[in-house]
């Protein structure tokens, strides 16, 4: 299928106004991960309706579409997720969220409106389009648990993927610009629970007790410093604490406190390294005061997001024949994580961000009760969302 055949942009401005009105109906429905009930049956009633073969199920909620072009190439997949956050909507919009406590603040509404679009888009072309599409949406990225339950059950095989894509949505750029880069991208992503645990008592009579708050407060303040001295100044990694627990009232002095965060790396033996010192750091301070502590590394988590290189420029070429070298950058790598990793660990491929911020206003960040995004980027990444996929479905996958 040539350019010719398929005109991008034509195709994408024909369709805007349904891209739109699909990712507000899907903000105004969030979802949490593992829950996307209703987002997951509307995806499936838009595949089928366009044709498409359609699996559903997968990690509870997640749906896959095979779409297969009448004519012979390769396959490729196109991976969108679909969960929302537990935040509350700060901004006043038409189609503000309906479900109290829950918000899409990521784009993950962008995503899926940009996937089942493209997906109608080359399904009206089936008879021109060479190759196999799989489409996957992925349910539960905010807690890192779907890709590799989707993976798991099969969302890359049958067909058997060669090569996958996808696009995240970014207040950090202006809307319709594109940032592709190789090597990492975004940051792995670990969790963890250092548990301290001390003698209860009266908190009359503290010298009765170990205070296992105290302990860790300790850990708490100590711990940046396994960063800024134990790493070495070129790497880049961040660990923080989001949660302190522990507790029942003012005056009880309880047995155990426990911290709960995450670590963020690039690099598999900084990680690594990090882990050990933090369970090697918390048992001693503990020590020091006749407490105990150890570190409960959870199972969710992932990798670093890897753009094999040959990839990464080629989707960056294609980017730049579709919105112009001006509108095309490297970026930054970002400290944020994707499970979108697990799937560039399974096929090679190419993750890259389309920018969505509001022109004129500071841009709210993701995971903001005030996030909001210009829709005009929804367009741009449904063009080139397609020249990636199209180009994919004729020519060789590149090496991981």
């Amino acid at each position: 299928m040539s350019k010719a055949d398929l005109d991008l942009a034509q195709e994408a401005a024909l369709r805007r106004p349904g891209l739109i009105a699909l990712r507000r109906d899907f903000h105004r429905h969030p979802e949490l991960g593992f829950q996307e009930h209703r987002t997951a049956t509307v995806i499936a009633e838009r595949l089928h309706a366009a044709g498409l073969e359609v699996r559903t199920g997968l990690a509870t909620t997640g749906v896959v579409g095979v779409l297969r072009g009448d004519l012979p190439g390769r396959v490729t997949a196109w991976r969108a997720d679909i969960d929302a956050l537990p935040l509350t909507e700060q901004v006043s919009l038409p189609f503000a969220s309906e479900t109290p406590g829950l918000m899409h603040a990521c784009g993950h509404d962008g995503h899926t409106a940009v996937a089942i679009t493209m997906a109608e888009i080359l399904a009206a072309h089936r008879r021109e389009l060479p190759g196999t599409v799989v489409f996957v949406f992925q349910p539960a990225e905010e807690v890192l648990g779907g890709a590799r339950r989707m993976i798991e059950q099969g969302a890359l095989d049958n067909p058997r993927v060669e090569s996958v894509f996808g696009i995240h949505l970014t207040t950090q750029q202006p809307a319709g610009h594109v940032s592709v880069r190789a090597g990492p991208s975004m940051a792995s992503a670990d969790f963890f629970d250092v548990v301290v645990r001390g003698k209860g008592g009266h908190g009359a009579y503290p010298h009765l007790s170990i205070d296992p708050l105290v302990v860790a407060a300790h850990i708490l303040i100590g711990m940046p410093e396994l960063v800024t001295r134990e790493v070495a100044a070129q790497e880049t990694a961040v660990m923080t604490v989001g949660q302190m627990q522990g507790g029942t009232k003012h005056n009880i002095i309880p047995e155990t406190a426990t911290l709960r965060g995450s670590l963020r790396t690039y690099r598999p033996a900084v990680r690594d390294q990090l882990v050990e010192r933090l369970g090697a750091f918390a048992a001693r301070i503990a020590q020091a005061y006749r407490a105990e502590a150890h570190v409960e590394m959870h199972d969710e988590g992932c990798p670093a997001v890897e753009n094999p290189a040959p990839w990464a420029a080629q989707v960056r070429r294609l980017a730049e024949a579709e919105v112009g070298p001006s509108c095309v950058h490297e970026g930054i790598p970002v400290m944020a994580s994707d499970d979108m990793s697990l799937f560039l660990q399974a096929r090679a491929g190419c993750y890259f961000r389309v920018g969505i911020a509001p022109a004129g206003r500071p841009a709210a960040p993701h995971h903001s009760p005030l996030f909001e995004m210009d829709e005009a980027g929804l367009e741009v990444a449904v063009r080139v969302g397609l020249r990636t996929v199209l180009y994919a479905l004729q020519n060789d996958p590149a090496p991981l």
